[in-house]
This record gives structure tokens, sequence and C-alpha cells, in this order.
């Protein structure tokens, strides 16, 4: 699975000399993560969980890319790639502040794994319709990021990861630099060799979303980004939500599917022999009303005609509701919930309740 995440000319040559990707927003303090007593207004805390599920997401051995963003007469750059050397964490102390020049609490280390000189363009990623024959074979991720403009760490799917990848061999011809040590030549627009080691001093504190979520479910406040970032840093441990007896393959969060800014909650996949399960999760704090079929109809449709045909092999889409445990009422709506889609490739919709029970969110599949 690949990240990429957003840099500038004065941030770039930081993450390359300590080795680390990261994420923020201003001077916003995260406290509230560990001090429900803390004050944050609601759509900044809103914000900032948004983060902690993006960067959550990321997983040990998980692919990284930079994308540069534009400054003098060059276009953005994509550079890449770097390999995740450990789990996400939060930098509490203002570790590198002053020499980002801005703050990126959320954070994740890395190592250098397939990195060249030089950067492709935007232009040649994103808009480029070179050896393109079908819509669905151009970066969706990526050109949807830019359409949003809000997102400083963005999944993309192997195919798009690989797509990137052999513009930016082409580009160098295949030759790598090899170096331990890296630095931006901003000047030239260009990673180069090092002959300085930058060792990550800061600190490094576990981030967990769990006691934020627990206040928040408990004062029945709005939660549903706070249980997305659970999930994602808890997701191979639910198993109902699961499909299959295997390991989780890709995860993605807040998943754009459309120009119409819609968003997939959850998506993960799971190989098995020669089939890739799909699992398309709307997530819900409260009772789920009727129009939740339709949501997940544009969802699994977009799927349909963007992802499955960059997938090789047989694919099962398994739509699926995550909300809390439901009344007699809901239980009678979830019978009308199966698609309209006249394709063999979707399963029965599934309900995956939740509830708070001796200090643990406990999961389980409604029949």
């Amino acid at each position: 699975m690949a990240h990429v995440f957003i840099v500038d000319e004065k941030t770039f040559d930081i993450h390359l000399k300590y080795l680390f990707a990261g994420t923020g927003a201003k001077e916003y303090n995260c406290n509230y993560l560990w001090d429900n007593n803390a004050l944050i207004y609601g759509i900044v805390e809103k914000m900032l969980t948004e983060m902690v599920a993006d960067i959550s997401r990321i997983r040990k051995g998980d692919k990284i890319l930079f994308y540069l963003q534009k400054y003098g007469d060059t276009d953005g750059l994509f550079f890449g790639s770097f390999i995740v050397s450990d789990t996400p964490f939060l930098a509490s102390d203002d570790y590198l502040q002053k020499e980002l020049h801005k703050k990126l609490p959320f954070r994740v280390k890395i190592n250098p794994y397939e990195v060249y000189e030089n950067g492709i363009t935007e232009r040649d990623c994103l808009d480029s319709l070179e050896g393109i024959n079908k819509p669905y074979e151009l970066c969706w991720s990526l050109i949807y990021r830019k359409l949003r403009a809000n997102r400083g760490c963005t999944m993309i799917t192997d195919y798009e990861y690989e797509f990137i990848m052999n513009k930016i061999r082409k580009k160098n011809k295949s030759q790598k630099l090899d170096a331990n040590y890296l630095a931006y030549d901003s000047k030239n627009y260009k990673i180069i060799k090092s002959k300085q080691s930058y060792n990550y001093l800061g600190e490094i504190k576990k981030l967990d979303i769990f006691n934020r979520l627990k206040y928040k479910y408990q004062k029945k406040n709005a939660y549903e980004v706070h249980l997305q970032a659970y999930l994602m840093q808890h997701l191979e441990e639910i198993a109902p939500l699961k499909v299959v007896d295997k390991s989780i393959s890709w995860i993605g969060n807040e998943m754009s599917c459309g120009v119409g800014m819609q968003s997939i909650d959850v998506v993960f996949f799971q190989k098995e022999d020669l089939t890739t399960h799909i699992v398309v999760c709307e997530l819900k704090s409260v009772q789920i009303n009727v129009d939740i079929k339709e949501q997940l109809q544009k969802y699994v449709w977009w799927l349909c005609q963007y992802v499955v045909p960059n997938i090789k092999g047989k694919v099962l889409i398994h739509p699926t509701i995550v909300a809390p445990a439901p009344t007699d009422r809901v239980k009678e709506k979830i019978k009308s919930i199966n698609l309209n889609i006249d394709n063999d490739i979707v399963s029965k919709t599934r309900y995956i309740s939740f509830k708070l029970e001796d200090d643990k969110l406990i999961f389980r599949e409604e029949k």
C-alpha cells in the first residue's frame, strides 16, 4: 500500500534529512486526545481527528511518495519512494517545528526504498493521456485530492503507485540514488546524496483515539470521525468486519469517489487465492435511515467503474454498514438495503453493530 504526502521546498529537505513524513494544521494543540477537559472548538477537533485517521491507516512496510508543491518556475513534482519503518506517532514536543516553519504533529518514520534524483511533474502524472486507454487508468485518487485540496496525506491504490513509479523510473532511466543520507537541492529541483546523517531525536508519543471516542460516545456527541480513526488504528483486530480469514492488504479512509465530492468512510481489501474482496463501509454514530442504500449504491457503482478494472483476478464487493446496535424498527429497514446492481460481484449488504462495553468497543454482525 502507498500514500502521498504534500511538502514544500522548505519542509521537503527536513523530511529527507530526518527521514519522516508528517501532516498537521496551523498551531493547534492535540492534547484533547488524552485530556477530555482540554478546550477545543468542534470544527478544529473534527479536522485534527481526520488527520489522525489519515496517518493511522499507514502500516509498517507501506510506501511513501512525496508531492512537492509548485514553486519557482516548475510545476508540482512527485518524488519517491520510501518505506515506512514503524507505526505512526504523535510528535507532542514540537520537534523540528522551527526548521519546518509549521506544526506537523502526526508523523511516521521512513527509510529510502526506491529513490530517484528527478521527480515527475504533476502534469505528466495527472494530466497526460500518454499510455492511457481507458478513464479508469488515470490516477483518480490524486485528481480528486486536487479538486478537494484538503488532504495532506492521501492513500493511493497499488495500481496508481505503480503508474507513478513507472513514470519516475522512465524519467531517471531507472538509475536509482544509492545513498543512505539524502537532501533536497531546491535550486535544481533534485534529490541529492548527502554526506551528513541526521538522527530523529524527538519525543514519540503513542497515537490513540480511543479515550476521546469513549468520551464522545458517552456524552452522546457526534463521533463518526473518531470512529473512523479508531477503525484505522484497529482494523486488523476487528474480526466481524473482515469477510475472510486473511490479512488486510489495502486500507483507505475518506476515499473520494466522484467529482460531486462524495467519499467512502472506510474501504479495505482482503485477498483470498485469486479473489480480491473489497469491503465498503459507511459509518454512522446514530440509527440509520433508508437513504443509506442510495449512498452505498453510489459507492459500489464508482468502485465497479474506476477501481475494479485495475485489479487482476476475481473481485467481490461487500457493502457494509457500521452503526450502533439497531432498534427493532431499524432491523426491518435493514432487510430492504440490498443493492440494485445488475452485477455478480456485489454481495449482500452487511450490518456490523458496535457498543461500548467493559471499556472496549465491541463489534458484531447483525443477522
